[in-house]
């Protein structure tokens, strides 16, 4: 069918859109038509793509096709629902299928793409400073002391003021960090965390000039962790790095 329509049956665009919107389709099939879709870019297929992503599914590879043809097409209004399927993906390890999502929001751009990565290096950062504080060496004796879990969930009832004594930064009626309302899982995150951090980072690096405003909001908006500071602070100088200067003709 993508063959027929590269040479000019545009009837298989639409053929092609039923195919992948086709639960009782077998998997395969429709991950082709899928493909097909965002190769071709239209967005006729934006909705299907959309609806693949709130699947109920266990298996993430018709959902990572759907992704890529997202980013292909470049339509940012599928920003938010990408942000709703990092939400749900935390109920799972779904690590994969994160990795995937974040390269495309940058790829979408635009500052509810920024806002969506700053949120996942914020989380990222609270599993990482909650791994590093369960233990603790005693003072007199040198052994490894346990302390009381910092939080049994990312969510607790929110002070006035949102900072780092409530780890999120966030008060009890923030919902999902990616924009729902979702019970996170964080410990399927432990070996996996690191690795998807640095995706954050360089995607929201990848989104540009958009998510310099959104980080410097950020940061005025919430107390929060020094490494995470800093790590948004590094994020900015590589973005303006990566920015032709402005030349007086510019500004005039």
């Amino acid at each position: 069918m993508y063959a027929a329509y590269q040479k000019g049956d545009e009837s298989q665009l639409g053929r092609l859109v039923q195919i992948a919107g086709r639960p009782d389709y077998p998997y395969a099939t429709r991950k082709s038509a899928v493909r097909a879709l965002g190769e071709i870019g239209s967005n006729e297929g934006l909705t299907v793509l959309l609806g693949i992503l709130h699947e109920f599914d266990r298996r993430t590879s018709l959902k990572e096709e759907a992704l890529v043809a997202l980013g292909r097409i470049g339509d940012r209004s599928a920003v938010t629902p990408i942000g709703r399927l990092l939400d749900r993906s935390l109920t799972e390890p779904n690590a994969d299928l994160r990795m995937m999502a974040m390269p495309v929001l940058s790829q979408l751009g635009g500052p509810e793409a920024a806002e969506i990565l700053v949120n996942a290096l914020m989380y990222y950062d609270v599993l990482m400073t909650r791994a590093e504080q369960q233990t603790y060496r005693g003072v007199f004796t040198g052994d490894e002391q346990e302390i009381p879990a910092l939080r049994d969930t990312l969510r607790q009832p929110g002070a006035p003021r949102p900072g780092i004594n409530d780890l999120t930064g966030r008060g009890a009626s923030a919902g999902g960090f990616f924009g729902s309302d979702v019970d996170f899982t964080p410990e399927a995150w432990a070996d996996t965390t690191p690795k998807e951090r640095d995706m954050a980072h360089e995607s929201l690096v990848g989104v540009g000039s958009p998510a310099v405003k959104v980080i410097q909001n950020f940061l005025e908006s919430y107390d929060t962790t020094t490494t995470l500071r800093q790590e948004l602070a590094v994020i900015v100088g590589r973005i303006q790095e990566a920015e032709p200067p402005v030349t007086p003709a510019d500004a005039g």
